[in-house]
């Protein structure tokens, strides 16, 4: 009797994966044209700095050596100059910011600028000037209280912005540097009213500023 040949498993063929040599080959040529192509690229300088500047915000590592003429640098010059109590310095996401009480610069429903106090601003304007610190935007924002005035308090707020920006044209800041803005009453730091809604005179006070935004 023939002895039947016990039936083998099925042959299961191999992938053929010579193919995973030129395509390693091509990725590492795309990941060299890649470099190459940001190595050779202009990087927004102004971009940079700010991504910089956020960083080492948001890790609360702001050294006053890392970069010459840093937002850091220049809010430290600033306090150096003691502009007195109703100054008011600080720092965001976008820079730092100078804050002025409108009481040392105008008179109530004014945007006149108290002769008797225009250093503090020219000390200011000064620093602006310093070459490290020129490429740095300024944002002037004035703001009112809530109460009714003389003037709309719209129309004193931008006002009193713009006193402040022809003031620092006049001390010979580039006037392409420069914005405007007049927030009236919608940026309150302390409420201007009470529970009973009568005017906190006090508070009043606080919210009568003017910001000056120093950003890259």
């Amino acid at each position: 009797m023939v002895k039947r040949k016990a039936p083998e498993a099925p042959h299961e063929e191999h992938a053929d994966e010579t193919w995973l040599i030129p395509y390693s080959d091509l990725l590492t040529l795309l990941l060299a044209l890649f470099i190459v192509l940001f190595a050779s690229s202009t990087l927004d300088k102004a971009k940079m700095e700010k991504i910089e500047y956020a960083l080492a915000a948001a890790f609360n590592s702001l050294s006053g050596d890392s970069t010459r003429g840093s937002v850091k640098h220049f809010l430290e010059e600033i306090k150096d100059l003691k502009l007195g109590d109703n100054v008011g310095l600080g720092s965001n996401e976008k820079g730092g910011f100078i804050e002025l009480a409108s009481v040392l610069l105008f008179e109530e429903n004014s945007n006149v600028i108290k002769e008797e106090n225009a250093e503090t601003l020219a000390k200011i304007a000064q620093l602006l000037n310093s070459q490290k610190y020129q490429r740095y935007k300024v944002i002037v924002r004035a703001h009112t209280d809530s109460q009714p005035k003389e003037v709309n308090n719209w129309d004193l707020s931008a006002a009193r912005a713009s006193a402040i920006v022809n003031r620092f044209i006049k001390l010979g800041v580039d006037k392409n540097r420069f914005e405007a803005i007049g927030m009236a009453d919608i940026a309150p730091k302390v409420p201007n009213l009470d529970i009973y809604g009568k005017a906190i005179p006090q508070n009043c006070r606080i919210n009568n500023r003017v910001e000056i935004d120093i950003e890259i």
